[in-house]
């Protein structure tokens, strides 16, 4: 068995589940729902939850085609991927999961939560910040080649000279 931490002491890790393409919203917040209970009733601490949408798999996996992503990102401690993999196990809409240990002896405090990063709400169904306009100078027209310039004649010139040029035009 694995060495036990001390509570002051955390590992990370990243949990992605796939849930049936047709679930809806109100699936995807009992999962949601599921999963922060886990990670709290372990005295765990959600970082980052994030809905990438429905996706098409590599693979059929139990003849779908396709999945809703969802990607979590939480600090715990021993047991808690066993206890979060066994819930996810157990609902029906959870087609695929897995889990990954990315970093040990994590201090949970040096992690802050950034709520915005916890949303598991599709990333294309969120509002689009407002963009600020900023007026944009017009380009200037380039003179058309095909319109004769009007060329003012200077009294330096010769009067020859200004009757052979207009000869050549």
């Amino acid at each position: 068995m694995s060495n036990v931490l001390p509570k002051h002491r955390a590992r990370e890790y990243e949990t992605i589940f796939i849930l049936h393409p047709e679930s809806g919203a109100a699936v995807i917040d009992k999962v949601a729902d599921r999963c922060r209970e886990v990670i709290s009733r372990l005295e765990g601490k959600l970082l980052r939850a994030e809905n990438w949408g429905n996706r098409r798999l590599a693979y059929p996996v139990k003849k779908n085609p396709k999945g809703i992503y969802i990607y979590l990102r939480y600090l715990g401690y021993q047991n808690m991927v066993h206890e979060l993999e066994r819930n996810l196990r157990m609902l029906d809409t959870v087609i695929k999961y897995l889990t990954v240990k990315v970093d040990e002896d994590v201090d949970p405090e040096a992690r802050p939560v950034i709520e915005e990063e916890i949303s598991f709400v599709p990333r294309h169904e969120e509002p689009d910040p407002p963009v600020a306009k900023t007026e944009e100078k017009a380009p200037e027209k380039e003179p058309d080649p095909k319109v004769e310039k009007t060329e003012e004649k200077d009294d330096d010139k010769p009067a020859e000279q200004d009757s052979a040029d207009e000869d050549s035009k």
